[in-house]
């Protein structure tokens, strides 16, 4: 029916700032491959690899910090893309210097994977006629243990096939593994420095995410609250601004806040209900003027840049809170919100691992399916 064939990768050593990943080495890796089919093969409405990095010898696991193509990639111009100080991709813009060029296609790509030590492609077909043959790249951002020199990686592929209802078949898969080499030649290309956002002034010094907290004054004891959990993230690392840090000198508030959204690595939104009822337009009159601007500013990069800002507006519920409070806008279940049972650093584990990339678990390696639970094949075997 076809194959599939992988060509030589490119491997980039990436220049980490100081103490952002200690104990990893971080890599840029451009997977190269190729999709044949045979002529007379029936149209495939889908194909998919995927790639896993297995553990070497000290058992320490490769985790996949981001990967390209990501989701629902439709017919358009080509993207260029950089890579942050947290190692994610975002789109490239202005004058700044493109590591990747994500080219155009005529088939939808699906990522899964990122956060663990895995990732796969699938690539579906929406013209009709079959997913097209041809070269592929994708991107991935790999941390690896420090002075690990190769990564083992299993290779496995899967496809499906548009045949008449009485041929029966399932698509089956045979993982290959190989070894990928880490290390640069002497010769080769520079490490890749990652573009660090403008809140950062002096790159050698110790990162920290920079977060503007936006959040509703429903109350004293909602004032109050956001002030301690404010206080927190920056006893814990994050360089925190909020409005209660720059009261005692007369500014306008809406050039402050705007600077800020649109300066900082992450905007936090505190779950209130007058904060969900200005992102989602049912306030009136003059209340609340100051939530109600901010919201706007963030709904429209929102729809503007949807990929982008989805990852960096992360919604949070403090201890006194409701899930409900979330605004439908920043999509509550549909999309990560975070939840801070208690002001303590253990409370905002899991709002502090969203901004660093990193996750807490790691998949174990992928096993065998016991043969009890193997439906036996009947008819024409693929």
């Amino acid at each position: 029916m076809g194959s599939t064939h992988l060509h030589s990768w490119q491997v980039h050593r990436i220049d980490t700032p100081s103490n952002m990943f200690d104990g990893h080495d971080a890599h840029l890796v451009k997977i190269n491959y190729d999709l044949e089919i045979d002529p007379d093969c029936p149209g495939m409405p889908w194909f998919e690899i995927s790639f896993e990095f297995l553990s070497g010898e000290t058992g320490d696991q490769t985790v996949v910090v981001d990967a390209l193509p990501r989701f629902g990639t439709s017919p358009e111009t080509p993207k260029p893309y950089v890579l942050n100080r947290f190692l994610n991709f975002v789109p490239s813009e202005g004058d700044a210097s493109t590591q990747v060029l994500l080219p155009a296609t005529t088939d939808r790509v699906d990522m899964f994977g990122v956060g663990g030590n895995s990732v796969r492609w699938r690539h579906v077909a929406l013209n009709g006629t079959g997913v097209r043959a041809g070269s592929y790249a994708a991107w991935v951002v790999l941390l690896t243990p420090a002075g690990q020199d190769e990564q083992r990686v299993e290779f496995s592929a899967r496809y499906d096939l548009s045949v008449l209802p009485d041929v029966e078949y399932r698509p089956t898969q045979v993982p290959v593994d190989f070894r990928l080499s880490l290390v640069v030649p002497r010769e080769g290309p520079r490490d890749v420095a990652p573009s660090l956002s403008a809140a950062t002034e002096d790159p050698s010094q110790k990162c920290h995410p920079s977060v503007f907290i936006c959040y509703a004054h429903d109350s004293p004891q909602h004032k109050e609250t956001a002030r301690q959990f404010g206080n927190l993230l920056a006893e814990n690392g994050v360089d925190v601004h909020m409005d209660r840090y720059q009261e005692g000198k007369r500014g306008d508030w809406a050039i402050w806040a705007r600077k800020l959204i649109d300066q900082v690595d992450f905007v936090i939104v505190l779950a209130s209900p007058v904060c969900r009822k200005a992102f989602d337009g049912e306030l009136r009159g003059r209340e609340h003027p100051g939530i109600r601007s901010e919201s706007r500013l963030i709904n429209e990069r929102l729809h503007a840049h949807r990929d982008e800002w989805t990852t960096k507006v992360l919604p949070v519920v403090l201890p006194h809170e409701l899930v409900d409070n979330i605004p439908e806008m920043l999509q509550p279940w549909t999309s990560d919100h975070y939840d801070v049972p208690e002001l303590t650093p253990e409370g905002i584990d899991g709002l502090l691992r969203a901004m660093t990339g990193v996750p807490k678990h790691s998949r174990p390696p992928l096993g065998q399916l016991p043969a009890g639970v193997l439906k036996p094949l009947s008819g024409a075997e693929s």
